[in-house]
């Protein structure tokens, strides 16, 4: 006779016995007591986390005739029929495989029937598994339920059920169970099942259980049957070693000496990526973490040494490999590609590996280190080194470097730059130079260059630097709106050059005029001389009342100069007709 398995041997059968589920325990327990139960329940999460064991042990406390605070029995026939699974109140239908119209209408049928019970329990596992009709179905009976009927749904993807199924529900979430709740958990099952395990035995229960019950206990049953040995799992340490030192060679050997020891590539991409979650999860949210508290710290101290964005890089490397390996001939080698590509990132100028050296970089210089750099600093976007790079780094010394000041070379020997002064000091013997602070150069300068004159400047050379360099140059809006302008009438003064500026309309030059200031100083810059612009109508012109604002005043209309239009020939229909069809007569009929 085979033995029973331990998540069958342990199953919960009261609610006290619920371990994780508090927050639905809690709810049940008190709508029992208060005589308040629901007509339909849906209970969803991952697997082995309770919900069909919740539902059976609701089941007995509302057809149990002895219950005490909200808690079933468990010694009356009722409570013993649930149990064995031949209670005439409770019906038990797998929707995986009853997903039919034809099931879910022979359910129906049998609803209003009565039962020996207070209550009638239906509890549909997989419920999301039903097709389009057997779901159509389900919800007619879910609106109008008879009193003494109960409906427990339960499911692990809610999201694939109609929201009209789940709005006629009372929708409890199931949660995977702490690391801590389920180790105390197995400790007590194994003591109490007389096995011997050591605490590396229920660490690698936990690990391989994530979170579920029921997979933990298989998992410890696996371990405990195989005489508690777990020497033929993967230290995954190495790896993680691997990735601080950025230790190709380790990398290598550490995959082969795995897969030598029959370990697949993929299960073991798998398990390293499973590992480097945990140790992601231990530096922002450490109760997610499938692990005893105790090894909490050694985690969170190799994800700190690690990196965060190291750690996320390496996920998602890892993640392109499992499913770049469906597809290779030889999945070790996309396994091996992705280790070589995570130890070597110097050279890789993708976001994520930035991040990463940028947060190596900085937790060295936070430990006292000075690292130098052996490249020049690289664009994000192009790759191609910047040019002074090195030169616009940070002095260590704190101080800031300025920009050096553009050498102007005249004929004249006064424009030579004068010698620093040079000061003794009493720790030195020979004077040294005296450190001068450089000015700040002004933000806007004023472009007037002594080799050009406003008077080497008139309306044909103004026009072709306006049409080849200074039009060209302007962006925006600024591009848009001067683009059909042209240059009128030029003329120079003591004080620079006056430009005048033709547009098309005067609602287009008000709209040019926010923009006057910027056309002004790119034409001062390229023509080398101050220039005053003035904005004028096609036809009119333009009075400058202060900076910034232009009045358009128009010329006045000579009446002598206006010129009738010349008049056309009215022709009639038969003519238009005639030209337009050539050949035509025109035939005219009487009336009789």
């Amino acid at each position: 006779m085979a033995t029973q398995s331990l998540y069958r041997r342990y199953r919960p059968r009261r609610f006290d016995e619920l371990r994780g589920q508090e927050h639905i325990v809690r709810a049940l327990r008190e709508a029992v007591k208060a005589g308040r139960e629901g007509q339909a329940y849906l209970f969803s999460g991952p697997r082995g986390t309770g919900k069909t064991t919740t539902a059976r042990i609701l089941a007995k406390v509302l057809n149990c005739t002895n219950p005490s605070d909200g808690e079933p029995c468990c010694e009356c026939d009722s409570c013993i029929a649930v149990e064995q699974g031949n209670s005439y109140d409770v019906f038990e239908l797998d929707a995986a495989s009853n997903n039919s119209v034809e099931d879910i209408r022979s359910l129906i049928d049998k609803v209003s029937l009565g039962t020996p019970g207070r209550h009638k329990v239906y509890i549909l596992d997989e419920v999301h598994m039903l097709s389009a009709g057997a779901s159509a179905a389900l919800l007619k009976v879910l609106e109008e339920p008879p009193e003494h009927v109960v409906f427990v749904l339960a499911t692990t993807d809610p999201q694939k059920l109609k929201d009209t199924i789940r709005s006629r529900t009372q929708h409890l979430q199931f949660h995977l169970l702490p690391s801590d709740t389920l180790a105390e958990h197995i400790k007590w099952v194994a003591e109490d099942a007389g096995f011997a395990l050591d605490d590396h035995i229920i660490d690698a229960a936990l690990a391989k259980g994530g979170g579920s019950a029921r997979d933990t206990l298989s998992a410890l049953e696996l371990l405990a049957a195989g005489g508690s040995d777990v020497d033929d799992s993967v230290d995954l340490s190495e790896f993680i070693r691997c990735l601080v030192d950025a230790d190709t060679g380790i990398a290598l050997s550490a995959t082969a000496h795995a897969i030598s020891n029959g370990h697949d590539p993929r299960t073991l991409c798998e398990e390293l990526l499973r590992h480097l979650r945990d140790l992601f999860l231990s530096v922002m949210s450490p109760e997610m973490v499938s692990i005893r508290h105790d090894g909490l710290d050694d985690l969170a101290a190799t994800a700190q040494e690690l990196g965060t964005a190291s750690i996320v890089r390496a996920m998602e490397r890892l993640g392109s490999a499992l499913v770049e390996m469906r597809f290779a001939p030889d999945p070790r080698i996309m396994f091996e590609i992705a280790l070589v590509q995570l130890t070597r990132d110097g050279g890789a100028d993708d976001q994520s590996a930035l991040l990463a050296r940028l947060e190596r970089l900085e937790r060295t210089v936070a430990e006292g280190g000075s690292p130098q750099p052996k490249e020049p600093p690289r664009t994000t976007s192009t790759g191609k080194a910047i040019i002074g790079g090195r030169a616009r780094r940070p002095d260590p010394s704190g101080s800031i470097p300025r920009p050096a000041a553009e050498s102007v070379t005249t004929d004249s020997p006064a424009s030579a730059p004068e010698p620093a002064p040079t000061v003794a000091t009493p720790e030195q013997d020979e004077p040294q130079p005296a450190i001068t602070p450089t000015p700040a150069a002004p933000e806007l300068r004023e472009q007037s260059p002594p080799a050009t004159t406003s008077s080497e400047h008139d309306a044909h050379s103004v026009t072709a630097v306006w049409s080849d360099s200074v039009r060209s140059s302007l962006t925006g809006m600024t591009r848009a709106l001067f683009a059909p302008a042209s240059i009128g009438a030029v003329s120079s003064s003591a004080d620079g050059l006056s430009v005048e500026l033709l547009l098309p309309s005067q609602m287009h030059a008000q709209k040019c005029d926010a923009h006057r200031d910027a056309v002004q100083q790119q034409l001062a810059q390229s023509l080398g001389v101050v220039v005053e612009l003035a904005l004028n109508v096609e036809g009119s012109t333009a009075v400058t009342q202060s900076p910034g604002t232009t009045e358009i005043v128009e010329e006045p209309i000579d009446p002598n100069d206006i010129v009738d239009a010349p008049t056309t020939p009215q022709r009639s229909p038969e003519k238009e007709i005639a030209d337009i069809f050539p050949g035509t007569r025109l035939i005219t009929t009487t009336d009789d």
